[in-house]
């Protein structure tokens, strides 16, 4: 009797384990390839970005309108090269977040040389990006440089593990409201202060090297002149899902007459393509 007792247990203690070992892997989404975005219906689309990886799964190289640029990854340093192999821009990494970008331009007065023509330091509490400061800095006709003061350029609010508010000061900010849609670990969304497809750093792969994503996906926003209660624009969001892939965004953006100004409405639709599968 006691040889059968020990025999069940030691059936159901191997039962638990193969269990254990046979539970599914959630399978990791494929990465972002290909963005488009059309306004207001015209079939040419007013924004489109490739983007291409290495083995690694980082990002080598982005192809927009303005032409091609190939990704370099040299320790904790990301440097932007053209097609022309004109060096543009330089990612600072810190552990596993960007805490600095440099654009470079050409001397004016020395065309030998280049410098930082614009610096941006991005700020952290833990994983969530809240502060950039802006440093500029110019070439002077006898030589040397002027460097300025850092300014504030963005701010961010996070509440519910999503930016609630975005402040460019002293201009105006965007407040933004959000729903119980989950944003996917694929859809690299990043709370800006423009909502249009001229800000390509909307929806862009390397804003998963910004620190956190929103928890969620935003349904509406609406943007403010600071100091002022009266919005001058609101935005409404609307996604097609196939799965765990966003394919598509509309943004519906009302432009409201303030001081004068015309009021107009504008939509912006994005497509997104995903076929760079992550091992």
């Amino acid at each position: 009797m006691k040889k059968s007792v020990c025999l069940m247990l030691m059936l159901l203690i191997g039962l638990v384990s193969c269990g254990d070992d046979d539970k599914p892997s959630i399978p990791k989404l494929n990465k972002l390839t290909k963005i488009t975005c059309k306004k207001n219906g015209v079939d040419f689309p007013e924004y489109s970005l490739d983007i291409t990886y290495n083995q690694d799964g980082n990002v080598s190289k982005m192809t927009t309108s303005k032409g091609t640029f190939n990704l370099i990854y040299t320790d904790n340093k990301i440097s932007m090269i053209d097609a022309s192999n004109v060096h543009t821009e330089d990612y600072q990494i810190n552990g596993n977040v960007i805490v600095n970008r440099q654009e470079w331009a050409v001397n004016e007065y020395t065309p030998s040389e280049v410098y930082v023509k614009n610096e941006y330091r991005y700020k952290y509490n833990r994983s969530n990006l809240t502060e950039t400061d802006w440093v500029i800095q110019r070439p002077l006709e006898d030589g040397g440089y002027k460097t300025d003061k850092p300014i504030a350029l963005d701010n961010y609010t996070w509440s519910g593990g999503n930016v609630t508010v975005y402040q460019y000061p002293p201009l105006y900010e965007v407040n933004y409201t959000y729903g119980s849609q989950l944003c996917p670990t694929n859809f690299p969304f990043r709370a800006l202060g423009t909502l249009k497809p001229v800000a390509p750093d909307l929806v862009n792969p390397l804003n998963s090297l910004y620190g956190a994503f929103n928890r969620n996906l935003p349904e509406s926003a609406s943007r403010y002149q600071l100091g002022e209660s009266k919005s001058n624009a609101e935005y409404t969001f609307r996604y097609q899902t196939v799965g765990d892939y966003i394919t598509s965004m509309i943004i519906t953006e009302d432009i409201k007459s303030v001081d004068g100004s015309e009021a107009g409405q504008n939509t912006y639709e994005y497509s997104f393509t995903y076929n760079y599968e992550t091992n």
